[in-house]
């Protein structure tokens, strides 16, 4: 249900972002730049005939509406000073017809709508308050309403300014504009947009065929009949296109302004999803428009004002808040901006050491055009002061040289002295603690990370910074489980829904930690429902996988669906998750391998199985060294797997390296520990080592025991039952 539930979303998705294209050739390359399948573009297309097909209804019914319209108004009748001349359009609120002043004051051409609204003292009413409402949009980019009234037999029209253009979408690639231009335009829509919401006045009909670009290449909005004030909720059925509608908007909710936005999302998405961009740039577009296209109104762009902002970011390459503030990625965006800068302290920091990177960065403090980008350089600064002195410290001791000095005392010792050196900057020391958590973290102290990891979340929490929280919180929650602290790890998701700001990447992580430690928890069901959901969101289906648009992040995301379908006891599904997710040159291959091997092994595959479980210790080591608690975890399955091919000797001897690992890495007290003695204790017993195998038992009781409390037995229950089904033997 899972995957039909997604394929169906999927499918939606290509249906709307087409339904509203006129002609076969604008809907397939729409369809190629969304990357649908053949399959997926065989079903849409389907759906499209069967949308475009008319019933024995329609026909009838369109040839009333227009004949009960030519006999209310037809071609030639007066309205005021007006004559209508033809008909322009017609559409869901009414009628457009070109008319002309027919009082001989002046020539003038003018656009009049009929406007289908109840004809009621109320409606009227309401009518006339909104007409005067729009009456006062004065903006060089929206069409102006020039006049109103009642027909004769008591409809409302409305005369608005003739705009002789092209359709924006139809301008765009008529003149084959490029990526700049584009954009530069959809800013001055925006800017027509933020000048009616600052009137309190909704679009709510925001889509390509009402915004006008005449020859002059002037950008006009049009169709304000359709606007309502901002919080009104509307008499009875607006017109709206399916393709540019928020969903709030579909159901009939009062409208705001996230609607507008949500329409701004996709009429952007329509101008540049055809072009060919960097892959960096192009990311940072969709997570744009993902962003004013959200579900939840709430996680959108708060203001037109904030979209434009974004957009701006983009095309001056700094870092974009719809992507979200990652060290990594503000640095890759200054890199961007200041390349020559960069180049030129690169070469001269390989020479010149520290004094020159610092030169540098005074450098681009000079030339920061924004205050947060000084702030940002200004806490470097100090965070790379910190550490110089920290170094300098282990340089300057008098009873150990600085090549004697492990790297863990140092960062306990940075950690020490930025809790007493920054006690007045909470800035900075927030800055450090959630870095040292990362190194800490980086080299498989899981357990010390952690306590930084709170840390730096409860001062980022003081300090008033939410948007600080999301990546700590990720990072927590993934410590926390790799420690084997489920209830805990799944506490802190609970804690990062609620309290940190979400975009829909943020929302997507949380769905893969859940997953995660939900597929740990023994809820399959549940943790499955989560990792589809986060597939989804990045445009994959579990059972049709899109492979040439295959991420690193898309890859986590089906490493972690295959632990749950392997805790589901389904290792033919993830075996094949686990290969699909597989990438030898990335950071976790060790994991990717150690899973595929387990599900190998429960397919009888057990050469293959081990094979690839070598495969993970030798990437464990290479990448973390001889000792640490990735190791740990690797060794534990591999001791786990040689039992079950009868190598008992050869996996005890794994087994107790795995331990000598926890114990190195200070996870010899953590619940994943308890599980590893677990397993040695049953080779000792399958080896006819009683004794041993009950003091075992006992050890890795004790961990368990200590966390039953806090509710991660981390199979308890079961480490009881095969101690007392060993005591139960005779000796």
């Amino acid at each position: 249900m899972g995957a039909e539930a997604a394929r169906h979303a999927r499918l939606k998705q290509l249906f709307m972002a087409v339904a509203d294209l006129a002609g076969r050739a604008p809907r397939q390359a729409a369809l190629d730049a969304a990357g649908a399948s053949p399959d997926e573009q065989a079903a849409v297309w389907r759906l499209l005939d069967a949308s475009d097909r008319t019933t024995h209804f329609s026909g009838p019914i369109s040839r009333a509406s227009s004949l009960w319209l030519e006999q209310e108004l037809p071609m030639g009748s007066l309205l005021g000073a007006w004559r209508l001349v033809r008909p322009l359009g017609e559409g869901g609120m009414g009628r457009v017809c070109l008319a002309e002043r027919a009082d001989g004051a002046y020539a003038q051409h003018v656009a009049v709508k009929l406007v289908r609204v109840g004809s009621g003292p109320e409606a009227l009413a309401r009518f006339a308050h909104e007409r005067q409402i729009l009456a006062g949009l004065n903006h060089p980019h929206i069409a102006r309403l020039l006049d109103g009234g009642q027909t004769p037999q008591g409809s409302p029209f409305l005369v608005m300014e003739y705009v002789d253009g092209e359709v924006l979408d139809d301008w765009c690639e008529r003149k084959a504009l490029d990526f700049p231009t584009r954009l530069a335009l959809f800013d001055t829509l925006c800017e027509a947009v933020a000048y009616a919401h600052r009137r309190l006045v909704i679009h709510f009909d925001i889509k390509p065929a009402n915004v006008l670009v005449d020859q002059d290449g002037r950008l006009r909005l049009l169709d304000f009949g359709v606007a309502q004030i901002e919080g009104e909720a509307a008499d009875g059925p607006v017109g709206l296109t399916p393709a540019y509608a928020s969903p709030e908007q579909a159901a009939g909710q009062a409208p705001g302004v996230a609607s507008d936005i949500y329409s701004l999302g996709r009429v952007l998405d329509v101008l540049t999803r055809a072009l060919t961009l960097p892959a960096g740039r192009r990311a940072e577009l969709d997570a744009i428009v993902a962003k004013s296209t959200a579900g939840n109104p709430a996680q959108r762009y708060g203001d037109v004002a904030s979209l434009q902002q974004d957009l701006r970011r983009l095309l001056r390459r700094q870092p974009v808040q719809a992507m979200g503030y990652s060290r990594s990625y503000v640095l890759r965006k200054w890199l961007q901006r200041h390349w020559p800068w960069a180049l030129a302290a690169s070469a001269l920091l390989a020479a010149g050491g520290a004094f020159t990177w610092r030169l540098a960065l005074e450098r681009d403090r000079a030339v920061a055009a924004e205050q947060r980008a000084l702030d940002e350089a200004r806490t470097a600064s100090e965070v790379s002061d910190f550490l110089v002195n920290l170094f300098n410290d282990a340089n300057d001791s008098e009873h150990e040289r600085a090549s004697e000095v492990r790297a863990l005392t140092l960062l306990e010792r940075g950690h020490e002295r930025l809790m007493r050196d920054l006690a007045d900057r909470p800035q900075q020391r927030a800055l450090l603690l959630a870095r040292l958590g990362r190194v800490l973290e980086d080299v498989s102290q899981n357990k010390r990370a952690t306590e930084l990891y709170g840390e730096a979340i409860e001062a980022y929490r003081l300090l008033g910074q939410p948007q600080k929280l999301t990546e700590l919180y990720n990072a927590l929650a993934f410590s926390l489980n790799r420690l084997g602290q489920f209830r805990r790890a799944l506490r802190v998701i609970e804690d990062w829904q609620q309290h940190a700001p979400l975009t829909d990447g943020d929302v997507a992580n949380i769905d893969n930690a859940f997953g995660t430690v939900l597929a740990n928890l023994g809820r399959t069901d549940e943790a499955r429902a989560r990792m589809v959901r986060a597939l989804a969101s990045v445009g994959q289906a579990p059972d049709h996988p899109d492979l040439p648009r295959l991420t690193p992040r898309s890859r986590q995301f089906f490493s972690n669906l295959a632990l749950v379908e392997l805790a589901a006891r389904r290792p033919d599904e993830a075996e094949r998750l686990s290969r699909l997710s597989l990438d030898p040159t990335h950071a976790a291959a060790y994991r990717r391998h150690n899973v595929l091997a387990l599900a190998l092994m429960d397919l009888g595959q057990t050469e293959a199985a081990l094979e690839h479980m070598r495969l993970a210790d030798a990437e464990a080591v290479r990448r973390f060294g001889k000792f640490n608690a990735t190791r740990h975890r690797v060794l534990r399955d591999q001791g786990w797997l040689l039992m079950r091919a009868g190598r008992l000797a050869e996996a005890e001897r794994t087994l107790r390296l795995a331990l000598q690992c926890a114990e190195e890495s200070g996870e010899a007290d953590q619940p994943s520990n308890a599980m590893t003695l677990s397993r040695l204790a049953e080779v000792l017993a399958a080896r006819g080592h009683r004794g041993a195998a009950l003091h075992t038992y006992d050890d890795a009781l004790r961990i368990a025991i200590a966390y039953e409390a806090d509710g991660d037995p981390v199979g308890l229950a079961r480490i009881r039952a095969s101690r007392e089904a060993l005591l139960s033997r005779r000796p």
